[in-house]
């Protein structure tokens, strides 16, 4: 197991209380986003060696700086390690909401599995289109793998609960994702969204695409949203019934 990186953030309203939300990025994914905006970590593997006491130890400490919830992302394939990571800081005295963020990918008996080490989602839906999702992440059947994560979660997990802080104490958060002129993606995604959404769990859209990677083999630029684009995908997401955040 390596660590690519982690810090502290500002994430989510709901999951950045207190000093902000610790985020744990692990190295090596399931998926292979040509775009990812953590690519070297990601796609390399590049990071540190840890074992699952010294990753139990990074989220206390993660812990005492103040967060309100700590993020995992890329858990999936180190799956056995982060299990006894987090068993261990349970017991030292770890005591915030663990997130796993992934990227709704998962097989989604391994998604079973992890739900009891883990209080809330943040879970990406990427692609509506098959191929667009083969063409810029390598990966078959992301669609179907997605929604059937979601089905799972909505579930096991039911409608999201907050505190009286309104932060955060289990359930899931969506993102999307708005890829550079694969407007019809993000048109599709959230009218699938819309209809297989039972708990109504709120949705991120994000902007703010990077081209990192090897984005500009798949995707040519421009690289921005323009506004009146992101507005009509808002007002899409509301007319649905979808929450967003």
């Amino acid at each position: 197991m390596k660590v690519g990186k982690f810090y502290r953030n500002r994430e989510e309203r709901c999951i950045s209380g207190g000093a902000g939300c610790g985020v744990v990025y692990l190295s090596g994914c399931d998926m292979h986003c040509a775009y990812c905006l953590v690519y070297g970590i990601s796609q390399r593997t590049e990071g540190t060696p840890y074992t699952p006491h010294q990753l139990a130890e990074l989220l206390l400490s993660l812990q005492q700086r103040g967060v309100s919830h700590i993020s995992l992302a890329n858990v999936e394939p180190c799956a056995n390690e982060v299990i006894e990571a987090i068993a261990l800081a349970r017991k030292m005295g770890l005591t915030v909401p663990l997130c796993n963020n992934f990227n709704g990918y998962a097989p989604v008996t391994l998604t079973e599995r992890l739900l009891p080490y883990f209080q809330a989602y943040i879970m990406d839906f990427k692609y509506a289109d098959d191929a667009l999702g083969q063409r810029l992440s390598a990966v078959s059947a992301y669609p179907a793998r997605a929604l059937a994560n979601l089905a799972l979660l909505s579930a096991r997990c039911g409608p999201n609960r907050y505190d009286a802080a309104g932060l955060l104490q289990s359930g899931v958060l969506l993102r999307h994702l708005i890829l550079p002129g694969q407007w019809q993606n993000t048109e599709d995604t959230l009218r699938l969204l819309a209809q297989n959404n039972p708990c109504g769990y709120p949705l991120s859209l994000l902007p703010d695409f990077v081209p990192e990677g090897d984005t500009a083999a798949v995707l040519p630029p421009p690289y921005t949203v323009p506004p009146d684009r992101l507005r009509g995908f808002t007002d899409l997401a509301h007319s649905l019934g979808l929450s967003l955040l």
